[in-house]
């Protein structure tokens, strides 16, 4: 990439912060905020653990909350996760596959209502972005399967960011569950072998084949997404350009 192009998409990004600086703002809080709120969940969960896990009652009380804390950002996928592992045993990987579009459905319809709260609109104002996420639009699942495959990706974040196109709630759930089993797995497996979960959480330590796998999930969604923002592009440069 020369100096000109880069100077090009610089000017761009710029021009999108400018048209849209109220969803840009919606980004980076739900970026941060499973971060921020989980850390002070850490010793909630500790002394609570054994309780959970010993009623039913308690169990689907558990995965009904961390529903809701998901999908308004309040903890990270991978958090409810290692807990799951941790606590439940196997049992757990089941709710938490009925937790999860659960999360996604209520975090889709929560997007939608904090962009049109935050920033007046269920829309882009900007035209080209909403020109790319409608050419995005057009490979949905594959969108989120690879943003949902990532572990960097904050789950909340993405439901708030994508909830402004016009969503197919069958590629929606089908991309959500199909994308975020693979990591759901690894992080929940970690969990059923953790002996202290808060030190875990406080700082996390993987074997040898969970160091490969994240880093190969990242990998995987970083040039899936990037195949797909590549062919929105074109499809644009044919539509408008050509």
């Amino acid at each position: 990439m020369n100096r000109g192009m880069l100077s090009t998409l610089f000017r761009n990004l710029l021009q999108m912060l400018k048209a849209e600086p109220s969803w840009f703002g919606l980004m980076a809080f739900f970026g941060a905020l499973p971060a921020i709120v989980s850390s002070s969940l850490l010793l909630f969960f500790h002394q609570r653990i054994d309780a959970l896990a010993s009623s039913s009652t308690y169990t689907l009380i558990f995965y009904s909350v961390a529903a809701f804390t998901m999908f308004m950002g309040f903890t990270p996928t991978t958090f409810i996760a290692v807990i799951s592992g941790y606590a439940f045993g196997w049992k757990g990987l089941g709710l938490m596959m009925l937790a999860y579009p659960a999360a996604a459905l209520m975090g889709l319809t929560f997007g939608k209502f904090i962009n049109r709260w935050v920033t007046g609109t269920e829309g882009f104002v900007h035209q080209g972005l909403k020109r790319f996420f409608d050419a995005l639009g057009e490979h949905q699942f594959l969108l989120f399967f690879f943003c949902r495959l990532s572990p960097v990706l904050p789950f909340a974040m993405t439901n708030v960011a994508l909830s402004r196109m016009k969503v197919n709630i069958i590629p929606y759930i089908a991309g959500t569950l199909m994308g975020m089993f693979p990591r759901t797995l690894l992080f929940f497996i970690v969990g059923t072998q953790t002996r202290d979960l808060v030190a875990f959480l406080q700082n996390p330590s993987y074997g040898r084949a969970d160091q490969l796998l994240l880093p190969m999930f990242v990998i995987i969604s970083i040039i899936g997404l990037a195949l797909l923002f590549n062919k929105a592009v074109k499809s644009l440069s044919q539509k408008y350009i050509a």
